[in-house]
């Protein structure tokens, strides 16, 4: 048997669903413009929310929202994935860029930043490995290459730096440090 494939749409008008065009069991592959949010099977390109969005498998492409992203398939962020709140992403995600939340950035899976995440409050991302900079009042990684910058800082493996009020590196030279913390 082969598997059932999604209907495509290059636009997608949502005030929230199931007032929006095309249904909530369509990919689109262009543009999501939502009122109040909007949420599809797939995504693949431009993403716009004034609240916010959210993508039941894969998410490809720029997200925009005043409050919320949200996808729990796969995630890859080409450039900006912004939130006035909050992004969480509960699959695999790589960023690519820049992923900025006036709260927090929530990446329970294995994820890749090449980049900057930023959040005013947190970025808790378990199991992410850093390329570039965390920012936040707390940072948690798997790992980090490069640098965390925040009140706590958090991370298993660290090439480069922590700076901030308490840094813990679990397999560093110094399993807790103020200030400042290295590793290679």
């Amino acid at each position: 048997t082969q598997p059932a494939l999604a209907a495509i749409s290059p636009v997608s008008l949502s005030v929230v669903p199931p007032v929006q065009f095309p249904p909530d069991d369509y990919s689109i592959a262009g543009l999501r413009l939502s009122v109040i949010y909007g949420q599809h099977r797939d995504l693949y390109g431009l993403d716009l929310g004034v609240i916010g969005n959210i993508t039941e498998q894969e998410f490809t492409g720029i997200a925009l929202s005043g409050v919320f992203n949200m996808t729990k398939g796969n995630t890859n962020i080409l450039g900006l994935q912004a939130a006035g709140l909050t992004n969480i992403n509960y699959n695999k995600v790589t960023v690519v860029g820049l992923q900025i939340a006036g709260g927090m950035n929530i990446n329970t899976a294995e994820s890749n930043v090449y980049g900057i995440q930023a959040a005013l409050l947190a970025n808790l991302s378990d199991h992410t490995t850093v390329n570039g900079v965390q920012l936040g009042l707390y940072n948690k990684a798997q790992k980090v290459r490069g640098l965390q910058i925040g009140l706590v800082n958090d991370t298993v493996s660290l090439s480069g730096l922590q700076i901030g009020l308490i840094n813990f590196h679990r397999q560093g030279l110094f399993y807790m440090s103020p200030i400042i913390n290295f590793g290679f």
